[in-house]
């Protein structure tokens, strides 16, 4: 049927189903970006942590304490982007 021929019914009824359309979407791109940053904020946690580990194995004092910094900055500042 011709758009210009829809009885406002099936008008209204097109809106509703794209309206669902749209916030279906907006959930999946919402859930894709929060599995994202899970995925990346695991990743450099982990890094930060092997580094740290890294160097209590090797005795590094210095490379400990600077690790630490900057897990320590890294953590306050995901924190801070929570909020």
């Amino acid at each position: 049927m011709n758009n210009h021929h829809k009885s406002y019914r099936d008008n209204m009824k097109d809106k509703a189903m794209k309206k669902k359309k749209d916030q279906e979407t907006f959930e999946l791109e919402l859930y894709a970006q929060l599995i994202l940053d899970e995925a990346v904020f695991t990743f450099q946690k982990n890094r930060y942590q092997d580094t740290i580990n890294l160097a209590l194995d090797r005795r590094d004092e210095k490379a400990f304490q600077e690790a630490s910094e900057q897990y320590v900055t890294f953590l306050r500042s995901y924190k801070q982007a929570l909020h």
